[in-house]
């Protein structure tokens, strides 16, 4: 209920209409399940000097799919001087923000993964275009997921899905990454073939690339990760019989990461700038049988523990110690706390970052070092100044 509480206020205190000094009043809250957001004056030019803001709110439970049909600003390198910006919720965290964009090349759809969006469009004093056309609508099936990690379901989940549903997500994440898909829970309706409710993956954005695969039934499918940035997931079902669904999570690879030399260093996305918002990240530090590893956190500066709870419920990094979420919980932190340094009981150590949909920081720099166990005398010394990279003590 306080989280609820939260988001609701956010999005109260969030939204203010814009009345520039030009005198054009521009933006507003839009909450029909569909409709179009066009630049003042569209299709003429726009005028200097003016910033507009419209929060989209849509059902709860569903996205926003928002798609444009006509782009052209002025052009910046940086988009310095006139841009438009998407954020995926609301426009106050920097750590929602989904792209910032201007020149005449348009931006790709992009769907919410909740059911809050928001558009700012901004122009300075010189040199204006046409401007830009946008349509949205409320999209439960489907859509075009760009964040470092997020969530898919069917439509409904965890009731049971609908008849004759056809629902298409595309996953693209940066071009240097690539994408792994996890399902959490799978519950389809079970065939032979799978040829009348199921799931298929594809190794790219269109059915024409490789197909990973096609599950129906109970059982989980396997992790799958791509070759590119880019994944297709394909869900169907046929006139009768359903199930509960199913609901996955992807990561990117800036958003996942298997660690195995001895002793590394990795850092929460974008680090030390702020992490993104509404993300789930692991990082799996996996050594040769026999060794454990030691693990610090130089730095660490996240949302604050929840004041009623004095819990972190909002954003926090967790370890476990082991190679999956169940596996015992080595400690939870959040806020700005010093953690201790941890050590492994075997050769596997699971860090997740889990971030909500507001309030975003610097993250967090983390350092791991392995050392065999049984420790050999020569490997554990009791002086510092003269311990081993690989050393745990």
């Amino acid at each position: 209920i306080v989280h609820y509480m939260k988001n609701c206020l956010l999005l109260t205190v969030h939204f203010r209409s814009y009345s520039p000094s030009s005198g054009v009043k521009c933006g507003g809250i839009l909450s029909a399940p569909m409709g179009n957001v066009s630049s003042p004056n569209f299709p003429g030019i726009y005028p200097y000097n003016i910033e507009c803001a419209w929060l989209i709110v849509v059902a709860e439970g569903s996205s926003v799919l928002l798609t444009f049909h006509h782009f052209e600003l002025e052009y910046h390198a940086d988009c310095a001087y006139d841009y438009i910006k998407i954020y995926n919720g609301i426009s106050e965290d920097e750590g929602n923000l989904l792209g910032k964009f201007c020149g005449d090349i348009t931006p790709p759809q992009f769907t919410s993964s909740w059911n809050v969006m928001s558009i700012i469009f901004h122009s300075d004093r010189h040199v204006t275009h046409s401007g830009f056309s946008v349509g949205y609508r409320k999209d439960m099936c489907g859509g075009v997921l760009t964040g470092l990690s997020g969530i898919i379901s069917s439509p409904g989940y965890p009731h049971e899905y609908s008849n004759n549903a056809d629902c298409s997500w595309t996953v693209q994440v940066s071009n240097s990454s690539v994408v792994t898909l996890v399902f959490l829970d799978f519950q389809l309706e079970n065939n032979e073939g799978c040829n009348f409710d199921f799931v298929a993956l594809f190794d790219g954005p269109t059915t024409k690339h490789q197909h990973l695969g096609n599950y129906c039934g109970s059982e989980r499918p396997p992790d799958t990760m791509t070759t590119s940035n880019k994944l297709l997931v394909i869900f169907k079902s046929d006139f009768n019989i359903g199930g509960r669904g199913f609901k996955a999570y992807y990561y990117s690879g800036e958003c996942q990461q298997i660690l195995t030399s001895i002793s590394g260093n990795f850092t929460s996305p974008h680090f030390p700038n702020i992490y993104p918002n509404n993300i789930n990240c692991h990082w799996t530090v996996t050594l040769s049988a026999g060794y454990r590893i030691k693990l610090f956190f130089p730095s660490m500066e996240l949302e604050d523990r929840n004041s009623l709870t004095d819990t972190c419920d909002y954003d926090f990094v967790a370890v476990h110690d082991g190679g999956s979420e169940t596996d015992p919980l080595l400690g939870q932190w959040c806020g700005s706390e010093e953690p201790p340094s941890v050590v492994s009981k075997g050769n596997k150590l699971l860090v997740i970052l889990s971030t909500d949909r507001n309030f975003a920081f610097r993250g967090f720099a983390a350092s791991y070092v392995g050392g065999e166990w049984p420790p050999r005398s020569s490997q554990w010394p009791t002086s510092t100044s003269s311990r081993p990279r690989n050393a745990i003590d």
